[in-house]
């Protein structure tokens, strides 16, 4: 687990090397305690960023502003952020501005929970002077300093308090539970962006169900998109059973089915998603609720990635799907895109004598039907006879 530290130690040696301070903090510490699998290596120095780009042959102003530079170093990225303190928040995200220091305690104590305001150093040793190790022994989210601030300043940290319980099946100090209670309506003013990513995380974790209770307990559905009034759907939600690996197509089908919108697009489109998700899911849904059975039409329809979800979603909500039978089906049909017909538009054409025109694509539609339905095989000759254009091909 600590290969990844390893590797950024150059790192911390240099800017060492030069007369600074030097740590490891962040999620990575955090999930390195827990013995879970380490995404990046966040560094907090107190190096300021003029001098930070001063020790480096290669960085980038990513986020200078607020302290941080981006370092390359051994083929690999690491930001690098100065300690600082942070002025007045007055929209509940982003401080009026950012003040860098020297002192590692006093940049600690912005953090927003114990667990994520442990720094470790080069030797591996940990410098925790908000006891955020025994946060993590005691399996608590606790807001470092007064919950109510912390919330103040990201409202966003709400939503991450119940994304942390989920995935790691923690529970909220008694304090910060109250306080995310008391302060939820702070979640107005975050944007539904980063409110859909935050979402999507909390539904992969082990404790889902208990994380979708909370949300529902304290009143936070209220300011999530279209879910305002669902409590009941949200309790039904969190009897579900997710699948480790399930989509995010999946999750929001579900989401759907549990709170039942009038206008499936439009509850979708309020969650900022892509097209493309909103397309298949409303797909999904609607063949779902109609409780339609399938035929091969449907099938060929379909396509493989979306009666594979529609199964999925049938799975959790019933315990039971028809998905090996849908795939047995599926690979059966004789054909499963248009562009394996074996006539076209301009067989059409040369065979009819006609022009153009909406008859054209109607033709090939029926064509098309009778082809997957296995009324007609898909052999030119054949289609051109059933047409009743005669036997010999142009």
């Amino acid at each position: 687990m600590k290969a990844q530290f390893i590797q950024a130690l150059p790192v911390l040696e240099k800017l060492e090397a030069a007369g600074f301070e030097a740590y490891f903090v962040g999620g990575a510490v955090r999930d390195f305690l827990l013995g879970r699998k380490i995404s990046d290596v966040d560094i907090a120095t107190s190096a300021f960023p003029e001098e930070v780009k001063t020790i480096f042959a290669r960085t980038y102003d990513t986020g200078i502003k607020h302290g941080t530079v981006t370092v390359s170093e051994g083929g690999e990225h690491y930001e690098v952020t100065t300690f600082r303190t942070e002025g007045t928040y007055t929209d509940f995200r982003r401080p009026e501005e950012v003040t860098f220091i020297r002192s590692l305690k006093e940049d600690l104590l912005r953090r927003d929970f114990t667990m994520n305001a442990i720094a470790m150093d080069r030797h591996f040793a940990f410098h925790d002077p908000f006891q955020g190790q025994e946060a993590i022994k005691a399996k608590s989210i606790t807001a470092v300093g007064d919950p109510k601030a912390r919330f103040h300043e990201d409202a966003l940290r709400m939503m991450r308090a119940v994304r942390f319980l989920s995935q790691l099946d923690f529970t909220l100090e008694e304090k910060t539970a109250r306080a995310l209670a008391e302060e939820i309506s702070l979640l107005a003013h975050v944007s539904v962006e980063r409110v859909t990513v935050e979402w999507l995380k909390l539904h992969r974790g082990k404790a889902f169900s208990r994380a979708v209770q909370m949300i529902a307990e304290v009143g936070m559905e209220a300011y999530l998109p279209g879910l305002s009034g669902k409590k009941t759907a949200l309790f039904e939600l969190s009897s579900w059973t997710l699948p480790e690996a399930a989509s995010d197509e999946l999750l929001w089908l579900l989401l759907m089915v549990a709170t039942k919108p009038a206008d499936v697009k439009t509850a979708l489109k309020a969650w900022r998603l892509p097209n493309r998700t909103i397309k298949q899911v409303a797909a999904a849904y609607a063949f779902l609720m109609d409780e339609e059975q399938w035929t091969k039409w449907h099938l060929y329809q379909a396509g493989r990635a979306l009666f594979t979800l529609i199964e999925d979603g049938r799975l959790v909500v019933t315990g039971q799907n028809e998905y090996a039978a849908c795939l047995l089906a599926y690979e059966a049909l004789p054909i499963h895109s248009r562009s394996e017909l074996q006539v076209t538009g301009h067989d059409l054409l040369a065979w009819s004598g006609k022009s153009g025109g909406p008859w054209l694509s109607e033709t090939l539609l029926r064509v098309e039907q009778a082809v997957v339905d296995g009324r007609l095989p898909n052999e030119k000759p054949e289609i051109r006879r059933w047409l009743g254009y005669g036997e010999n091909e142009s």
